[in-house]
């Protein structure tokens, strides 16, 4: 459940028994933590979803287990689904069954220009040590091997982890947490490889993951869209980015940093405009033309990928 795609629970999880849910994917969207913004991106929803359900199919057949169930309809899933425990009220306890990892699993190929890292170096939030870097990266640098970090999950505003501290807040051990890295290396190594079938490059991404009631590791969540993951063509993003690309261009994006640095919120002191009318309906065809490639399914009368995101350039340089 978030602020882009609403979660009815038909039956509820137990520690020893899995729930049912349906996924309802939305045409919201939400940048920077502040929740649902003004404008809907119309068929967002059913492109994510969508990409999302080929995604668990064919990582099933690779052996990454999931929550998937099936597909309902185009913005709607079916998925099984976890205990919600939350660590910081002593919910979640060692040895425990079917629930939440209360982590985010970060994996970088690239460090695109708008990466979280290049600010966490300049705050000192983090070390190149810590990164697994030897020297200071560059914007559009592309990495010999994924940097792999991870956050919380189940706190108001997510923090950057050691690995140390992610098991003792997901009660993992060693073998554990290095189940789970090893799991999202491969997920990872599979949407690069898709990506690059249909001329993208998959710069970053996340992914979530739930304990079930034998205690093995499944994927959980969505995986693999642009609104999880970071994609580009010759470049330009391909993603969610170029929504907070926009909004950084705005007077209300500076109002919300300030507010985080004062720690008073995200945003709830100003409120954002909304987008123009010319980038919902180019955001709406990238969303929709990265879906049918992706998927090998037609089901909208969409520009190609390279037309729309030609169209993005266009109205970058008007912009300027």
């Amino acid at each position: 459940m978030g602020s882009v795609k609403d979660l009815t629970v038909q039956s509820k999880a137990s520690e020893t028994l899995e729930g049912i849910g349906v996924f309802k994917f939305t045409d919201d969207y939400s940048v920077f933590d502040y929740g649902k913004m003004p404008d809907t991106i119309p068929s967002k929803g059913e492109a994510l979803c969508r990409m999302a359900s080929y995604n668990f199919q064919e990582l099933a057949k690779l052996g990454i287990k999931s929550h998937f169930r099936r597909l309902v309809s185009g913005n709607e899933m079916e998925v099984d689904i976890v205990q919600v425990l939350f660590p910081q009220k002593g919910e979640l306890k060692a040895g425990m069954t079917n629930y939440l990892v209360p982590l985010e699993v970060i994996f970088r190929n690239s460090l695109p220009d708008g990466s979280s890292v290049f600010k966490r170096l300049a705050k000192g939030q983090t070390t190149l040590e810590q990164l697994g870097l030897s020297a200071q990266p560059t914007p559009g640098e592309k990495m010999a091997n994924p940097i792999m970090d991870v956050s919380t999950k189940l706190e108001p505003t997510d923090r950057y982890l050691t690995w140390e501290e992610a098991a003792d807040i997901a009660k993992m051990n060693p073998a554990e947490i290095a189940d789970l890295k090893a799991k999202a290396l491969e997920i990872n190594d599979f949407l690069t490889k898709r990506a690059e079938q249909i001329g993208l490059e998959h710069a970053d991404g996340k992914v979530e993951f739930g304990m079930n009631p034998q205690r093995e590791l499944i994927l959980v969540d969505v995986c693999g869209t642009l609104d999880e993951n970071r994609f580009l063509h010759q470049g330009v993003h391909v993603s969610k980015q170029i929504l907070r690309d926009y909004y950084k261009t705005t007077p209300w994006y500076d109002v919300i940093e300030a507010e985080k640095a004062e720690g008073k919120g995200h945003g709830e002191f100003t409120v954002p405009s909304p987008l123009p009318a010319e980038l919902i309906e180019i955001t709406a065809n990238m969303y929709k033309s990265v879906c049918e490639a992706w998927t090998g399914e037609k089901h909208w009368n969409v520009p190609s990928i390279e037309e729309t995101m030609n169209s993005y350039k266009a109205f970058l340089e008007k912009g300027k």
